[in-house]
């Protein structure tokens, strides 16, 4: 069982760290858009908090940080126009694409449930998105990663590029050891592995493909877990075992060793793992040389 529960990995910090501004910035924004409705956000002793309430401390407090926001964006925006870069409906889809694959457990009427939660358009997010998008293909359009680079980052950061030892499990996750002892005798019995698991296992993020986890690596899932899967021979089956998420009954599908790579197998994840090292730098330079250049006039 992965340490995030019916996912295996983590999300990249980037795409965390846009969805949380996303979410932040353009829930502010559609405060203003709503306003002329002022509806009730809270209700303390019978006396309502009205929307305006809220969105007037909001400004006060943080007003100039979210018109500062906009500015940058409509910044990089002109900027993308002024070299002629575009970004498609296409590329924002696949952003999204991989939101809600991390996020919202592949089903992306989850993600508008939640926007719809917050009072969050969609077009809003898929702005959020073009911005970004526009912004990393400024900053990477003459972006040359050399080879000298690239090879004494890789020199410096080989572990990150090495294949670990990674073992293929499934399994069958259940609240108790009684249950996962009938699961065991009912496999010994000659029933199917993955016709149980689509039955009766708790993991929703594997029971749709019969318990079928994947490969992983070390570190990746519940120690009681990353155990048993490891010390296993392939074709094996566990006792149960117990973790904090229940009873797995687990069995054991492939295992691979782990190896060295050299630079050459890997030179096109080097030089990509070179570029998002210097696209956060790039981003900001570029956001300040925008400000600089600009003529901005505050109004208020």
């Amino acid at each position: 069982m992965s340490n995030k529960e019916g996912q295996k990995g983590l999300p990249g910090p980037q795409k965390a760290i846009l969805l949380v501004l996303a979410l932040v910035i353009v829930g502010a924004v559609a405060l203003i858009i709503f306003m002329q409705h002022d509806p009730a956000v809270a209700v303390v002793n019978g006396e309502k908090i009205k929307r305006s309430e809220l969105y007037t401390i909001m400004y006060m407090q943080y007003g100039k940080e979210f018109l500062d926001d906009l500015i940058v964006e409509r910044l990089i925006l002109q900027e993308g126009k002024k070299r002629g870069i575009s970004v498609s409906n296409e590329e924002i889809d696949a952003e999204i694409d991989i939101i809600v694959g991390e996020y919202y457990m592949g089903n992306e009427e989850n993600l508008k449930l939640d926007l719809e939660s917050r009072g969050i358009p969609m077009d809003f997010i898929r702005n959020n998105f073009r911005v970004n998008i526009m912004l990393e293909k400024i900053v990477t359009g003459d972006l040359e990663i050399t080879e000298t680079e690239a090879r004494e980052y890789f020199e410096e950061n080989r572990e990150d590029f090495d294949i670990p030892e990674q073992v293929r499990a499934r399994h069958i996750l259940v609240d108790t050891e009684e249950e996962a002892l009938e699961i065991i005798s009912r496999l010994e019995n000659g029933e199917d592995f993955a016709g149980i698991a689509k039955e009766s296992s708790k993991d929703t993020g594997s029971k749709e493909q019969g318990g079928d986890l994947g490969f992983f690596p070390r570190g990746e899932m519940v120690k009681e877990f990353e155990e048993t899967a490891f010390n296993l021979e392939v074709g094996g089956r566990s006792a149960p075992v117990k973790t904090s998420y229940g009873y797995h009954v687990i069995e054991k599908l492939e295992h691979k060793e782990g190896r060295e790579v050299t630079y050459e197998e890997v030179a096109d994840k080097v030089k990509e793992a070179v570029k998002e090292n210097k696209l956060p730098v790039l981003k900001q330079e570029l956001i300040s040389k925008l400000k600089e250049e600009a003529l901005i006039d505050y109004l208020e």
